[in-house]
């Protein structure tokens, strides 16, 4: 095999040696400084967010009649709860208490006279349909709705909730924005 001389022998255990101890300065005396994670903040503040708020009005067999400015996504029950809650002889049962609100209703509480469904919110006064709480029958008397719009306007009311503004037709399929114009002065939402 190899032979080496006295002189080459220690040349090589010098150059293992310091081999050796550069390896111990590296890894053991000297260790890796961990990567510094720095989160920087934000210098500027979100304001959070104002939340929207909405306007109803509610009467009938409650304690407190009157205006009322609600969460927007509120519910029936709430507006029933904020005007003190229902009378003795409230029908509430009448109502839908879970539908959701939308700034501008009209929630009408029927005493215990009233049938279910009735006085559930008010009729307009000229005439026009109450696009949220008209039956599929009574959306046909408007120009351009036959049997098949008046169900689709009805399952989008029942699948999606109440039509917040007349433009809101426009969500039901085959219902674009000229027949909401020409519906505009026949329809309401209440």
């Amino acid at each position: 095999m190899f032979t080496f001389a006295r002189r080459e022998l220690l040349g090589a255990l010098f150059l293992a040696g310091l081999l050796v101890a550069g390896l111990l300065l590296r890894f053991v005396l000297l260790p890796d400084k961990e990567q510094e994670i720095v989160l920087v903040q934000p210098t500027e503040q979100q304001a959070p967010e104002e939340e929207k708020m909405i306007v109803v009005h509610v009467s009938g067999a409650v304690k407190n009649p009157g205006v009322y400015t609600l969460p927007d996504g509120s519910r029936v029950f709430e507006v029933i709860a904020s005007a003190g809650g229902a009378l003795p002889e409230a029908n509430v049962h009448a109502l839908n208490l879970a539908e959701a609100l939308f700034d501008g209703k009209k929630i009408v509480v029927p005493g215990a006279k009233l049938q279910e469904g009735e006085g559930q919110t008010v009729p307009p006064q000229d005439g026009r349909i109450n696009i949220n709480s008209a039956t599929a029958v009574e959306l046909e008397k408007l120009p351009g709705i036959g049997p098949a719009r008046a169900g689709a306007i009805v399952r989008e009311r029942e699948k999606n909730g109440s039509f917040r503004q007349v433009e809101d037709l426009a969500r039901v399929s085959g219902i674009g924005s000229k027949t909401v114009e020409a519906l505009r002065e026949y329809v309401a939402v209440h």
